[in-house]
């Protein structure tokens, strides 16, 4: 099958390889395809910068991020410009295509579980461009399916490791707080997961299957690297979150077949700092 993936970056890159070793043919859209001989140049506003490969792909996955955390930039990213690729793979030869978007589009903050049925009504800019970019897909002419990732860690994204090298203060409401994630790895091998079924569903979360409060990960985190857990003060500015306090469930995703590699913070965590070049 012909995969587009629009937007290769953190994630949409290590879906690539995978795709490819499930035996997709890939090819991949980015404003600056760089030296990756699957790359292609676009602009996913500007339709007649949509590469033949699009149009061509049987599969599309719209991975594009916000430029910035700016209401005009999430709205370029998830509502114009998805409406723009969707509009070009509507005249193409699209039977599928899958939105990564976001579980910030739920606001529940009061550890309650929350799933594809769960209300989304999100309270910021962020969450409402969201929203509106799936339900473009909605009267789309082909098969189409959101997966909203929750907080997405791995290599390069170590925010919680650097909390505990940093020392840095965290409150004990924080501390508290459950969270929720799902490392980079484990989202690539969901949309190849998804690609490759022979139907799929309109929504679905993707979360690990551990909801965890913070202070036990950083605890967890500064035993494993010989370091006191950071001190309870006040908030530093790298603890702050917008996630919520809510218990994610990906159930849904399970139950068509998938396996996380990473399914708590362990295993994930673990791998991170088992990595070569960590001290």
């Amino acid at each position: 099958m012909r995969v587009f993936i629009a937007g290769a970056g953190y994630v949409g890159a290590a879906a690539a390889p995978l795709l490819e070793a499930a035996g997709h043919r890939v090819a991949l859209g980015r404003r600056t395809p760089g030296d990756d001989p699957r790359a292609c140049a676009m602009d996913v506003l500007r339709r007649g910068t949509h590469p033949a490969a699009l149009r061509e792909a049987e599969c599309v996955i719209y991975c594009v991020s916000a430029d910035a955390f700016t209401e005009e930039a999430y709205r370029l990213a998830y509502v114009e410009g998805l409406a723009s690729v969707v509009a070009t793979a509507a005249a193409g030869a699209a039977r599928r295509f899958l939105f990564v978007s976001s579980t910030g589009v739920y606001a529940q903050d009061d550890g309650s579980v929350v799933d594809e049925s769960s209300p989304a009504v999100p309270r910021g800019f962020s969450g409402r461009a969201l929203l509106e970019g799936e339900a473009l897909l909605a009267g789309a002419p082909f098969e189409a399916a959101t997966i909203r990732f929750s907080g997405i860690y791995g290599p390069g994204r170590d925010r919680l490791v650097r909390i505990v090298r940093g020392a840095a203060p965290v409150s004990p409401r924080s501390r508290a707080s459950l969270t929720n994630r799902i490392h980079r790895d484990d989202c690539a091998r969901a949309l190849v997961h998804l690609a490759g079924l022979p139907s799929v569903a309109p929504l679905y979360v993707g979360s690990d299957e551990a909801p965890t409060p913070m202070g036990e990960i950083l605890d967890w985190i500064a035993a494993r690297l010989g370091l006191p857990p950071p001190p309870v003060g006040e908030d530093a500015p790298d603890v702050l979150q917008r996630g919520g306090n809510k218990r994610l469930s990906s159930a849904r995703l399970r139950a068509s077949g998938f396996a996380f590699r990473y399914p708590t913070y362990r295993e994930g965590f673990g791998a991170l700092l088992a990595a070569p070049g960590r001290e």
